[in-house]
């Protein structure tokens, strides 16, 4: 057992030792897809797939379409069935359910009618069916034999559509604008991606190339820098690349050859004739549109075929609910705009990286995608809320900040290559609650970008800011960085580390109230900075609270650096620290040369007992890495500080005499997590005792 394995729970150092490490948190049943035994002719499904609903049909008038057997020209009964969505959802009135009958539905919708508190529209899958809307190209689907052709002129193993698709080179105005992604890239709008797709039997991602060169490449490490491998590309595993030209979208589903790819690399079929693929060709058309509506609800649907633009879009809405959802890509899969009072609960989003894919395969090759955003256009955001969902397996996860009122809490946000929460940088009033998650496997979880100079005020609100409590970070498992220049058969490129926290472009970070948190990570943090770079990144011009977290790393004790010559408003206090290897024979005070500076006692002005006088280093005593609760006799339980009663806390009355420190409390359960709670807090499937 490696030096990466030796210290992690059992079922997460099995995962690593055999090279899965798809972002597999679930049970083996998961890992077919909730089907054991099942071979797939792609690759293994990354993460369970979505089954039917056994929801009873509720109260109201009902509705009825069905894509296989409806008629447009019918009245919309269960015996007589409207066709398409385009027809039923113009039709609804208050209180009406739309049932949609199994089938895919190859259209891209919008929503123009609304509900009222007291009769909500709702539109749902029909009890014990799964309906797919999907924004792709149906023959790369249903008659994938007759829609590809070999392409002779092309790589070993490419396959070019035997139709052409000229309009997916619309140029269609991008309605986002993320930090570091495509818009605008003057003078290199042709490498935009412009086709997409999955594997249909499990829903693994497939590549968006931008250059011919990578599709057909033989290739596959990283030689040089990112414009010198124009010349000789590199194979980024299986994908589409549309060429503007033919008008025709092109394949290759060759093999990997690196070494060290383990059970990640691509070893099913080869030619697209013999696969059904979900494939996407155009740009800027959202799957289904929300715009100007109230009072709706989504339940229990399918969605996937999103182009490079946003795969569900709220605009201007109010009262909307999307509930047991399983969205598959989009860029991104849910964007929100100047709405409020938008829940979403108990639903899936399924990113573009596949078990193959890096994050500088998806950043310089392909399509750097967020999942969610938030836009800020007027009015703001407000009343959201994220709960007991899954946010799995992309590039970016979420673009946060221009809410007020975040609800974020009981998810699941596992494999993301790059950035996590992006909640800043400062706004004067914007909220957000992050609690109760389980988030492991981000480069970043915690980030923040500059959009423009000096954009964040110097003043705030005093109850702005960004609450996170009571979560697990997880970063042990690390991410797929990129691949490396040189054979590694180790597969350790597979699992670099990266930082709790961060920034791009040196933005003024927001306010940020941290408490009540477990971190864990394997390696050491970056310049050895305290609590994680919590206690040393992004401190100025604004306000920080760090209190009654446990930090645990593998190697070496969390130390304290904390860079400057002026203390900050940094409040800090009832943390714990530990290295699970030096921890046992660490002698003397590891705060003892801080406490000797001019700093320290500068910091005793910002909060009087002086940064560090409240922490200790102590082994927290978890039941085990794969169970995080404290037994009573943990060093953990009654080591925290007293908090404003003002803050936010669901586990206060559990958490009794002085506070303990951690997210768990000693003596409270572990609540679920993911989708109906089907996670564990501490990682896996739920346990059933």
């Amino acid at each position: 057992m490696d030096r990466f394995t030796r210290h992690m729970p059992g079922w997460l150092a099995l995962v690593l030792i055999v090279g899965t490490l798809t972002g597999e948190l679930v049970s083996a049943q998961d890992r077919n897809g909730g089907m054991p035994g099942k071979v797939f002719a792609s690759h293994s499904p990354m993460r369970p797939l979505p089954v039917a609903s056994s929801q009873t049909t509720g109260t109201g008038r009902f509705r009825y379409v069905d894509s296989r057997n409806g008629d447009d020209a019918d009245t919309g009964g269960e015996k007589s069935p409207w066709k398409s969505l385009a027809c039923s959802l113009r039709q609804l009135e208050p209180g009406d359910t739309l049932f949609l009958r199994e089938g895919t539905y190859y259209e891209k919708s919008h929503l123009s009618r609304s509900g009222t508190e007291d009769q909500p529209i709702t539109i749902r899958s029909y009890p014990g069916e799964l309906a797919v809307l999907d924004g792709g190209r149906r023959e790369f689907f249903e008659d994938p034999e007759q829609a590809w052709m070999p392409n002779p002129a092309g790589g070993d193993g490419e396959f070019v559509s035997t139709r052409t698709y000229h309009d997916a080179d619309a140029r269609r105005v991008p309605t986002q604008f993320l930090p570091a992604a495509w818009e605008p890239m003057w003078g290199i709008e042709e490498e935009r991606p412009l086709a997409l797709g999955h594997f249909a039997d499990s829903m693994v991602p497939l590549h968006s190339y931008r250059i011919a060169a990578d599709l057909r490449a033989t290739n596959e490490f990283w030689i040089g820098n990112k414009h010198e491998m124009r010349e000789t590309g590199i194979y980024c595993g299986p994908g589409l690349w549309f060429n503007r030209e033919t008008g025709r979208i092109h394949i290759r589903l060759a093999h990997h050859r690196m070494p060290g790819l383990g059970q990640q690399a691509y070893r099913g079929e080869t030619d697209p004739r013999k696969l059904r693929l979900s494939v996407s060709a155009g740009f800027g058309e959202e799957v289904l549109r929300i715009n100007g509506v109230r009072h709706v609800r989504l339940q229990g649907l399918v969605f996937r075929g999103a182009t490079g633009s946003p795969m569900i879009h709220v605009y201007g809405s109010q009262h909307i609910e999307l509930d047991h959802l399983t969205v598959y890509g989009g860029f991104p899969a849910l964007m929100v705009n100047a709405s409020q009072k938008l829940r979403v609960t108990n639903s899936a989003f399924r990113g573009q990286a596949a078990p193959w894919t890096s994050r500088a395969h998806m950043k310089y090759r392909g399509t750097a995608s967020y999942q969610i955003v938030f836009r800020n256009d007027q009015p703001r955001n407000e009343d959201i809320e994220l709960a007991w969902c899954e946010f799995t397996d992309d590039h970016d996860f979420a673009f946060l900040r221009y809410v007020r009122n975040l609800q974020f809490h009981h998810n699941f946000v596992d494999n993301f290559n790059d950035d996590g929460l992006e909640c800043g940088p400062k706004l004067r009033d914007h909220t957000l609650f992050i609690y109760q998650n389980r988030i492991g496997r981000c480069l970043i979880p915690l980030t923040q970008h500059e959009i423009e100079k000096d954009e964040a005020p110097l003043d705030h609100d005093p109850e702005s800011g960004v609450y996170v409590y009571r979560n697990v970070f997880d970063m042990r498992g690390g991410t797929y960085k990129g691949p490396p220049a040189e054979p590694d058969p180790t597969g350790e490129f597979l699992r670099g580390e990266g930082h709790l926290v961060g920034d791009h472009g040196g933005p003024i970070w927001p306010v940020m109230r941290v408490y009540h948190n477990t971190f864990l990570r394997e390696t050491p943090v970056w310049r050895n900075y305290f609590l994680f770079g919590l206690g040393a990144q992004g401190l100025r011009q604004n306000e920080r609270d760090v209190f009654n977290n446990i930090f645990v790393q593998a190697d070496l004790v969390p130390g304290v650096t904390i860079p400057g010559k002026s203390a900050t408003s940094l409040r800090e206090g009832g943390n714990l620290l530990w290295g699970m290897r030096e921890g046992p024979q660490f002698k003397g005070d590891l705060f003892g040369k801080f406490r000797s500076t001019p700093l320290f006692g500068l910091s005793r002005a910002v909060y009087s007992p002086g940064w560090t006088t409240q922490d200790r280093v102590a082994d927290p005593g978890f039941v085990s890495l794969d169970d995080l609760r404290l037994p009573p006799e943990s060093r953990a339980v009654d080591s925290g500080q007293s908090l404003p009663t003002e803050w936010p806390d669901p586990l206060k009355q559990v958490d009794m005499n002085q506070p303990d420190s951690g997210a768990l409390p000693a003596g409270a359960r572990p609540w679920g997590i993911g989708v109906d709670s089907r996670l564990s807090l501490f990682g896996g499937a739920k346990s059933q005792d």
